[in-house]
């Protein structure tokens, strides 16, 4: 492959919720995404998205600087799909995982946007039992909150709260559900995918410094009790 000094190369997955999605950043900026709506079956969708884009791009696992992943909240095997994969690629090729929420990688979408006038915004996933994972992001896209899980009257009291959080724009899946909760006129919900998109995820990554070397690998972030196992690390990465 070219050799371009000024990017690393990064192969980042998103499987927290519904889509399954894979991505490269190659040295030369440009971004590789692969994205299917599947609903289940990300334990054996993601490795042939992953093999399929690597193939596609004449890049080997061992030209790969940087892993990325989202790390919940989200379905419980979901989550621990991408985590196991980044991670068994990590101990075979000895590289940094760099992780992101959910709702933070469904933010990167709002960032790199045209929009008419800078707005906070807050992004909800419907996280089903009557709650909504959420976190409250600045103008900028810079968060203001932790990642929360709650119902959808008490995130109102949380974002009425928050100082600066006026006419925000709703991102994901609960953005209705929300907006319907606060019942303001000025209340925008997004038109932007409902799922985090691999290929944000890999040019955030490709943004940060580099971490320390003994920085631990991530854990899920599920906000309340699993109920799911974490499924077994596929052995097919270790042999790229």
């Amino acid at each position: 492959m070219p050799d371009y000094p000024h990017c690393p190369v990064v192969l980042a997955c998103d499987t927290s919720q519904r889509a399954c999605s894979v991505a490269l950043a190659l040295t030369n900026g440009d971004i590789i995404e692969r994205l299917e709506e599947t609903g289940r079956g990300h334990t054996e969708k993601l490795p042939l998205m992953i093999k399929d884009i690597l193939a596609s791009t004449g890049v080997g696992l061992q030209d790969v600087d940087r892993l990325g992943v989202t790390i919940g909240p989200g379905t419980f095997a979901g989550v621990r799909v991408g985590l196991a994969a980044m991670r068994a690629i990590r101990v075979s090729h000895h590289l940094p995982i760099y992780s992101i929420t959910t709702t933070h990688a469904l933010a990167l979408g709002f960032e790199v946007g045209a929009h008419d006038e800078a707005r906070p915004h807050i992004v909800a996933i419907d996280a089903r039992r009557g709650e909504l994972y959420s976190q409250i992001f600045d103008a900028q896209g810079a968060p203001i909150s932790e990642a929360m899980v709650c119902m959808p009257e008490m995130l109102c009291e949380k974002i009425a709260a928050q100082d600066g959080v006026d006419r925000p724009v709703i991102i994901g899946s609960g953005a209705e559900i929300l907006a319907a909760q606060i019942g303001a006129d000025d209340i925008v919900c997004s038109d932007l995918p409902f799922w985090p998109q691999a290929g944000r995820i890999a040019e955030w990554v490709a943004r940060q410094d580099a971490l320390p070397e003994n920085t631990l690998p991530p854990e899920p972030l599920y906000l309340r009790p699993p109920d799911a196992a974490l499924p077994h690390e596929t052995s097919f990465l270790t042999r790229q």
